[in-house]
Formats: structure tokens, sequence, C-alpha cells
């Protein structure tokens, strides 16, 4: 499977996480600022976008991100959210074990205790993911794959207060990440990803 069949098998993935955990956790806006009717969501966007950049690292070589645009997520959606998708080099049955383990220490140093499990199939590797299943209350949750194939990241941010429609006008997301987009023509990041500038 190439990279780019991998990023649409992911794409279908994704979707369907998350309008599946919308049902079962919609997600509480949770608010800690005033200024700014969005600054908890774009603080949300920042810490999930280091916690992917943190992730990415560990696995060297280019990375694509496949994101998804702000939802409305809470009460009456008073709230914000949006789906991370990356995609990135595959990993041998030799150097798997390793690049899981620094994974899940980066994941246990932002307290998230990672599950581990075997994938088979036509492309063996590994899965971790927090929590083992659906999301937390908040809507939360990433997961990290790696095969021979690839390696993908995906993760839903919390639901925080915030405008989703006023967050995608402004392009927020893609204006502040590092990891260019899976489109024709992009070349991979070699770095991982962190908070840009405007």
């Amino acid at each position: 499977m190439t990279t780019r069949g991998l990023a649409s098998s992911t794409v279908v993935v994704s979707a369907a996480l998350l309008t599946g955990c919308s049902a079962a956790a919609s997600g509480t806006a949770t608010t800690t600022s005033t200024s700014d009717p969005s600054a908890d969501a774009r603080s949300a966007w920042h810490e999930a976008d280091a916690l992917a950049g943190a992730t990415q690292a560990e696995v060297p070589g280019g990375w694509l991100a496949d994101d998804s645009a702000a939802g409305p997520c809470g009460a009456a959606g008073t709230g914000a959210r949006w789906g991370l998708t990356r995609i990135g080099p595959s990993t041998s049955p030799s150097d798997r074990a390793d690049v899981v383990a620094a994974v899940a220490s980066v994941w246990s140093a932002h307290g998230y205790d990672a599950v581990e499990r075997a994938i088979g199939g036509d492309a063996p590797g590994v899965r971790l993911r927090f929590p083992a299943s659906g999301t937390l209350r908040d809507g939360f949750f990433i997961e990290f794959v790696t095969t021979a194939h690839a390696s993908t990241i995906q993760l839903q941010t919390p639901c925080r207060r915030g405008d989703d429609r006023a967050l995608n006008a402004e392009r927020y997301a893609e204006r502040h990440t590092d990891t260019p987009p899976d489109v024709p023509g992009a070349t991979a990041s070699p770095r991982p990803s962190g908070a840009a500038g405007p």
C-alpha cells in the first residue's frame, strides 16, 4: 500500500472515529480564558500539535498532516475541536519495539498511559492508544500505529470553548503547525511539528 493509499484509508478511519465518538462522548466545552472567545480551543490545538510533534520525533523521517478543520462540540456547539492525522515513515520489525517504547515514554510524560496492542494481517505492526478505546469525556484520544508500510498518528483535541467557523476562516490549525499538508507536491517535513508563526 502506498503512503497516499494509507492516507486515504486513514482519512476514512478518522472520519469514522470522529463521527462515532460524538454520540458516545459529545464532550463539554470547558473555559479558562475570557479575552479571546477561542483562546481555549487555540490552546488545545497547540497542546495537541506539540504532542503529535513529540510523537513524530520518535520516528525519524518525513511526516505529512491530514488534519481536519475545526468542528463544533459541547452544549449547543459552543466549543471547537480538531482531528489530527499524521502520516509518516514505516518501522522495521527490528527497530519497532524501541520506537514504540519511546512513543509510550513521550505520552507518559504528558500523563497518558498508552495501551499497546499487536496488529496482524497484511500490515503487521503495533498500535498504541490512549484511552484504550473510545474517548475521554471531553472527546480526547490519541493513537499511534506503526507497520512496515507507514506510521500514523490520530488525535482528537478535547472540546474547548471556541468558534469553529472563525477558527476555520482564519485557517488557524493550518497556519500553526510545521507539518506540511498531505497534498500533491507536498514534501514531507523531516522536523517534528510545533507552533509556527502566524
